[in-house]
């Protein structure tokens, strides 16, 4: 008897580790992984949190600076939703206020369960390249080569050509002709055939570092170069979320121009990874309620034998 009641006792254990086990995955939270570097201290980050018992939940944003030992909430409490929902955590510039790098991640907390998500990475980094040297070749009425070197700066990612017919323009979209992804201290070179080969062309280069730091400008002698900043403004943070669906995280530029030489190549700015999909709604049947419906009934025939066990035993 005593042998009997000990298995008996043995399957009510497995019942609830294995049951349990499963449970333990009703609440899941997932965070975008965001451009990095960059040079931006303002960020959204965005969450998906989804509790397929359908709970509400609550969700905590949490970084950890390079100069923290460990995670400290940032912003406000977000209470989703039953069943979940999604969101972004707002970082500004009182989160990331130094160069450095920042962890980020999200925890969840549905009735007694609390989950994390995976810990997401920014490095921020301000600090400028070197201005390359500049040299410029003229091979035909129509054709010129741009030759540079970057500096030594373990900085440099890429180097922008402009070309303008004006001695004095500004260094951005409208007169760029090209990018050279290129490494710090590394010969490069860019071939351009003008469009008006009865026209004077200048031309001038700028590196930029992975995080869109440019440097100094460097160009034929007499030319005048204006370079554009870009500012950023984000809203404030909500203190509720229901927003549901894909997180955008993806931005691609493309340019024009052939590039010659060993550094070669068409640029395309770095794409976050980690796009959230959509939280979909939580349900009450599948695997979960099967489980929860032979976990029932496994446990009422445990029961009712232990009792009539119980109940022979003690009647002798």
């Amino acid at each position: 008897m005593t042998k009997l009641l000990a298995a008996f006792f043995s399957l009510i254990l497995a019942v609830f580790i294995f049951t349990n086990q499963v449970l333990a995955a009703d609440l899941t939270a997932k965070i975008e992984t965001p451009k990095s570097p960059t040079r931006e201290n303002t960020l959204k980050i965005g969450f998906v949190v989804l509790d397929v018992q359908g709970r509400s939940v609550t969700v905590k944003c949490m970084k950890k600076s390079p100069s923290e030992g460990g995670f400290s909430q940032f912003g406000p409490d977000f209470a989703l939703p039953a069943g979940g929902s999604s969101g972004n955590c707002e970082a500004s510039a009182s989160v990331i206020s130094g160069q450095g790098t920042y962890e980020f991640k999200v925890t969840a907390q549905a009735g007694a369960e609390t989950v994390e998500s995976s810990t997401v990475s920014v490095t921020y980094a301000t600090d400028s390249p070197g201005t390359p040297s500049y040299s410029k070749e003229q091979l035909s009425s129509c054709d010129y080569k741009i030759k540079f070197k970057t500096a030594d700066d373990g900085k440099t990612s890429k180097v922008q050509i402009y070309r303008s017919t004006e001695t004095s323009f500004t260094a951005d979209s409208s007169t760029e002709i090209g990018t050279v992804n290129i490494g710090p201290n590394q010969e490069g070179s860019f071939t351009n055939s003008v469009p008006d080969c009865g026209k004077t062309y200048y031309f001038a280069i700028r590196a930029f570092d992975g995080a869109g730091n440019g440097s100094g400008i460097a160009g034929d002698s007499i030319v005048t170069v204006v370079t554009k900043t870009t500012t950023t403004t984000t809203s404030a943070s909500p203190t509720t979320t229901t927003l549901t669906g894909a997180i955008p995280v993806s931005t691609s530029q493309a340019t024009e121009g052939e590039i010659l030489g060993e550094v070669a190549g068409e640029e395309t700015e770095a794409t976050p990874t980690g796009e959230i999909s959509p939280a979909p709604a939580p349900s009450s049947g599948g695997l979960l309620s099967n489980l929860f419906n032979l976990r029932n009934i496994i446990l009422g025939l445990i029961v009712a034998l232990v009792v009539y066990f119980l109940y022979r035993r003690f009647s002798k």
